[in-house]
């Protein structure tokens, strides 16, 4: 049976529920494309950053369950989740055979690397808030964070589009009156 949206709402903690859509994201930082896709795609394919990453705790933040170990929950592959896409990337471009690159791109996908390491060593404050917008979550926690957040984002359009038909009818009957 699977659980509703509701239930799942109540098991995941909104911190980890993005704010801000990654597809709203773009926009906003359109004169700076590159450094923001550096960090919301860029980043992940890191070596350095991707470690670090992983080893933010052993337990997942969406269900509080361990990760793959001994005395894991559950057996899951672990992905990396953005809380937050709000932020530019201020580091320099790999080159396509750097050892720091963690795979390879695919098709499709930002085809750039950011230089983590250095930025890690001259940038550390900056570098760390980095570190602290994305998670690691288990596979299903991930499609479950994701779930809550496209239910919100509907129930906020949905709330929106309401108190838009509100006023316009009050404008539309203060016209008539």
């Amino acid at each position: 049976m699977k659980k509703s949206v509701f239930k799942k709402k109540k098991h995941i903690p909104l911190s980890l529920v993005p704010k801000v859509r990654k597809r709203h994201v773009l926009p906003i930082f359109k004169d700076h494309e590159t450094a923001w896709k550096l960090f919301a795609e860029g980043a992940l394919r890191n070596k350095v950053f991707h470690d670090d990453v992983m080893n933010r705790g052993k337990k997942c933040l969406a269900c509080n369950r361990c990760f793959n170990h001994e005395d894991a929950a559950v057996s899951s592959r672990i992905e990396k989740h953005h809380q937050c896409y709000l932020r530019l990337c201020i580091g320099q471009i790999l080159p396509e055979d750097s050892e720091d690159i963690y795979r390879l791109v695919k098709n499709g996908e930002f085809p750039h690397v950011p230089d983590c390491r250095q930025c890690k060593t001259e940038n550390p404050e900056y570098y760390e808030g980095c570190i602290k917008k994305i998670f690691p979550v288990h596979s299903q926690c991930h499609e479950d964070i994701h779930e809550v957040e496209r239910h919100l984002f509907i129930k906020l359009s949905e709330k929106l589009r309401d108190a838009f038909r509100i006023v316009t009818s009050k404008v539309i009957n203060f016209h008539e009156n």
